[in-house]
């Protein structure tokens, strides 16, 4: 189940990650020549990720997901992820943060495996750019945060396969005390 998750979230994350300057294109695929298209630039500041913050719980993805996000501070706001199989054990984590960038915002993930062991080299992280910003959802390319209540947030991970339609895992996450 762990070599499932793992490579699950790097063909996801290879899918969709994205440079500041270019949108990749996805694997398998030979980008067409010439210069690649640009996202959208959509105007935000950290604080508006600001509902965020806090201790979120939820299932999905074969166990439940635990989400921190600690308060903006200095155009950032920094998160972790943890996943839990049912049967107690752990699965991965993932260490985050939603910087304001170019006028924008974009979050920057690292995932690591139980025994700490990074998937990504120490210098590779996953960069996605904001795409769609409104008062309660934030779209970062495949990931979106989409806040249903005060104290509810659906994440939606998009996954592009090898055949067929793309695949979309969702977490409801619900707010807990610490």
């Amino acid at each position: 189940m762990r070599y499932l998750a793992t490579v699950f979230l790097v063909i996801a994350a290879n899918a969709f990650a994205q440079s500041p300057t270019t949108i990749t294109t996805p694997p398998l695929a030979t980008p067409p020549p010439g210069p690649q298209l640009q996202p959208p630039k959509v105007a935000a500041t950290i604080n508006d990720a600001a509902w965020l913050q806090g201790y979120w719980v939820g299932e999905g993805m074969g166990g439940v997901g635990e989400d921190n996000w600690m308060p903006p501070s200095k155009g950032v706001m920094l998160g972790t992820f943890r996943l839990t199989k049912s049967d107690g054990s752990k699965e991965f984590y993932e260490l985050l943060g939603i910087e304001e960038f170019e006028g924008s915002l974009r979050i920057v993930v690292k995932h690591f495996n139980i025994d700490w062991v990074g998937w990504e080299e120490k210098d590779v992280s996953y960069k996605f750019r904001l795409t769609k910003l409104t008062t309660d959802e934030m779209v970062f390319g495949a990931l979106a945060f989409q806040r249903t209540a005060p104290d509810t947030f659906v994440f939606r991970l998009t996954m592009r396969q090898k055949e067929g339609p793309p695949k979309v895992e969702t977490i409801t996450f619900r707010k807990k005390p610490l």
